[in-house]
């Protein structure tokens, strides 16, 4: 009986032993090797260079192409509106407002041309020259055109009798070719019949540039300013009588 346990024994050992032998064979067979990495790593490689030379790339041009789009499409509505507003101006107007407006604003403005001419109509006026300064000025640029508009300014005083300085005034006012502002006014008096009058004085030109117009600003039609328009339709029927 003890020969016979002794054999099964041994026989268990033997099949516990061969079972291990066999775990250790797999185990070893299972470990992984270098070899088994490349494919994965190479995948992985080509995986991020595909991501960052194909993939961003094309999600940035795709984002690019559609702030284009929005750009354009808003472009696109900004020509629509402007070609609305500029059917809506009378084209015979247009050409009547814009010769009123060459005939009030010059082209060009000379110091000297403009300071002769305020001296020569004060001495019409029998006014005595006090104080004459004045030099070019920018008046700054439309925002919409980037035309520069720019003046001939300076402090200007005159003495004589009241009726001859309000005379005088009103004279540059409303008959002047130029077209001016006058500022800073201030009258005093030595005795009663006569009378200093100090001013500023401001005489307007733009330049004739030639440019292209920016169509994509938004436009106001110049119509809104009826008031300006009424008076420079009132100073060119001055002029021309």
């Amino acid at each position: 009986m003890a020969s016979e346990k002794n054999i099964k024994k041994e026989k268990s050992d033997t099949k516990v032993k061969k079972d291990i032998e066999g775990l250790s064979e797999r185990a070893k067979k299972s470990r992984l090797k270098l070899s088994d990495l490349i494919i994965p790593i190479v995948s992985l490689i080509i995986l991020v260079l595909l991501s960052i030379f194909l993939f961003i790339p094309m999600i940035s041009t795709a984002n690019e192409y559609r702030r284009e789009l929005r750009e354009i499409n808003g472009k696109l509505d900004t020509l629509d509106s402007l070609k609305v507003s500029l059917s809506e101006i009378d084209d015979t107007q247009l050409v009547n407002d814009l010769l009123i407006a060459k005939k009030i604003i010059p082209k060009i403005l000379q110091v000297s041309d403009f300071v002769y001419y305020i001296d020569n109509l004060a001495r019409e006026k029998d006014l005595t020259t006090g104080e004459i300064s004045a030099g070019d000025i920018s008046l700054g640029s439309d925002e919409i055109t980037s035309q520069e508009s720019l003046g001939v300014s300076g402090p200007l005083s005159y003495s004589g009798s009241y009726s001859d300085v309000l005379d005088f005034l009103n004279e540059v006012q409303s008959y002047s070719p130029y077209l001016v502002t006058l500022e800073n006014i201030s009258l005093s008096s030595s005795r009663e019949d006569k009378w200093s009058v100090e001013f500023d004085l401001t005489g307007y030109y733009i330049p004739e540039r030639a440019m292209e117009p920016n169509l994509y600003i938004p436009f106001t039609k110049y119509t809104q300013f009826s008031d300006i328009i009424d008076i420079f339709s009132v100073r060119v029927e001055q002029l021309d009588e």
